[in-house]
């Protein structure tokens, strides 16, 4: 019994032992691989750290640049030289009708931000764990790293080109058009059509420009969508009816051309329901190669001779044609003075850029304007459409005149016309204080009657100017003290003292010199 409580005692002792030898043994395998992780960890280290920390690592590039051994400040410099050229890049648009092309600086080329990228750039392999340096640097031993440019397109550049140089490379669609017979009118249906899709062509570009671009010239496909016209058969299908119509007459010369030009623009034009046209910008502008010839015009009360001159009175004409199909008026002016072709406040004067008369139509269906000169030399216009107002109702409108200033007569030197002549310039007229006044009435009877519109015209005084030429002492006086006095009697009494005055001048000279 007591020998085997002894071999008992032994075996826990032997099994301690051994348990002891063995933990002793983990510890030292322990120590060993510590130490052995310790010296990989302290080889790693001592890779990682030989790198510059300012200096971007070998073999990293920014989209075809590379940028091997810059320092964050180099490489954004070169950058932006790099990004010089690729604004010359070119772009080719192919479509079924052609080509065009553009350069990436004319599509508002931009990339990512350059500090961001050189910053990504210099970080490389330089950031995180020892062992997670380690492995980019030493993965740049075997291939480059490539830090991907991000590039986008000025949207409005963009378009602003496809508009111009792309838009003609794809067949649009045609509104259908009207046109007026002798006895109807002839209907040409629409045509559906394709318009370029600039945000789809735009994101082509760029799908391409962020996909392993090599930054050379490249093509890409114009993307387009479907168009439908505006204006259809259907629409015009409703214009059978004159809703007002009015015409002056054309009279002659230089003058005619331009009123025959300026109608031939409007002639045709249709009006979708709350479309408004402009006549300035319809018939403008008024130079030699749209058309125009100069002829008389107002200018600061005077006529003058100016290029387009008469175009009024085809916005006139029109005016009223408009008033009688009672279409909505959103801007109309008076002349300065008062015109020869209506009475005061039946006209609507255009000028350049700040006089325009434009109108809406404001019927829920199409309107179509009619215009020419006819075989009478009317300037006529007529506004066809579908009438809806009702039956038997008519409108009129009355020009009345509330207050007149006559004009006057001014006098003038003129140093460079002989003494003892005179002459007439400028284009008098009285000063013209008007309004129009439309009268509604129904089967005949008038129901209302409101002003429509008030008017102003500025008076133009006659301008007689007394030639001063070649007179001197006492008569050269004369003249101008009576000019200054602005007396008819004292000034024609000057005028007849320098004319005698000269007559003898000549007779006396005649015979010295004889």
């Amino acid at each position: 019994m007591a020998t085997r409580k002894r071999s008992l005692r032994e075996t826990k002792r032997m099994t301690r032992r051994r348990q002891k030898q063995m933990r002793l043994l983990i510890m030292a395998a322990a120590g060993l691989v510590l130490i052995a992780l310790l010296g990989v960890y302290m080889h790693f280290r001592n890779y990682v750290n030989k790198v510059d920390p300012d200096v971007i690592c070998d073999n990293v590039w920014i989209g075809a640049q590379d940028v091997s051994g810059m320092t964050a400040k180099e490489a954004s410099a070169s950058l932006e030289e790099h990004a010089a050229s690729d604004g010359a890049v070119t772009v080719t648009l192919t479509a079924e009708n052609g080509s065009a092309q553009a350069t990436l600086s004319e599509l508002g080329l931009s990339a990512s931000d350059v500090e961001k990228l050189t910053e990504e750039a210099v970080n490389y392999g330089k950031t995180g764990s020892v062992f997670f340096r380690y492995r980019q640097q030493k993965g740049l031993e075997k291939e480059k790293y490539v830090i991907r440019e991000k590039f986008s397109l000025d949207a409005e550049q963009t378009e602003a080109v496809l508009n111009e140089r792309a838009a003609s490379l794809v067949q649009g669609a045609v509104d259908a058009s009207i046109q007026k017979t002798a006895t109807s009118f002839e209907i040409t249906p629409e045509q559906e059509g394709k318009t370029v899709d600039v945000e789809a062509t735009m994101d082509a570009v760029t799908d391409h420009l962020n996909d392993q671009w090599e930054h050379e010239d490249f093509t890409v496909e114009l993307q387009t969508k479907k168009e439908k016209p505006q204006i259809t058969e259907e629409d015009l299908s409703s214009i059978q009816d004159e809703l007002g119509s009015f015409w002056t007459n054309a009279g002659g010369g230089e003058r005619w051309q331009n009123l025959k030009n300026g109608v031939d623009k409007l002639n045709g034009k249709i009006l979708m329901p709350g479309e408004t046209l402009s006549v300035g910008q319809i018939t403008g502008p008024f130079t030699p190669e749209n058309g125009y010839v100069e002829a008389g015009a107002y200018e600061n009360g005077q006529v003058v001779s100016d290029y387009g001159g008469g175009i009024c009175q085809v916005s006139t004409t029109l005016y009223n044609a408009v008033i009688y199909a009672e279409l909505e008026v959103v801007e109309r002016s008076p002349h300065s003075m008062t015109v020869a072709y209506v009475k005061p406040s039946r006209d609507a004067a255009i000028a350049g850029d700040y006089l325009d008369f434009k109108f809406k139509n404001s019927y829920d269906t199409p309107i179509y304007i009619y215009g020419e000169i006819n075989d009478s030399n009317q300037l006529q216009f007529i506004i066809y459409g579908k009438e809806t107002r009702p039956e038997g109702r008519t409108v009129e409108y009355e020009s009345e005149t509330i207050s007149t200033e006559p004009y006057g007569t001014v006098y003038k030197e003129n140093s460079e016309l002989a003494a003892g002549t005179t002459q007439e310039t400028g284009s008098p007229h009285d000063g013209v204080e008007a309004q129009l006044w439309k009268i509604v009435y129904e089967n005949g009877e008038e129901v209302s009657r409101e002003v429509f519109n008030t008017s102003h015209y500025e008076k133009s005084d006659q301008i007689i100017e007394v030639g001063t030429a070649s007179a001197s002492g006492d008569v050269l006086k004369a003249l101008q003290d009576a000019i200054a006095s602005q007396d008819q009697a004292k000034i024609n009494a000057a005028v007849s003292q320098a004319a005698s005055a000269g007559g003898q001048s000549q007779q006396e000279q005649t015979q010295t010199e004889g």
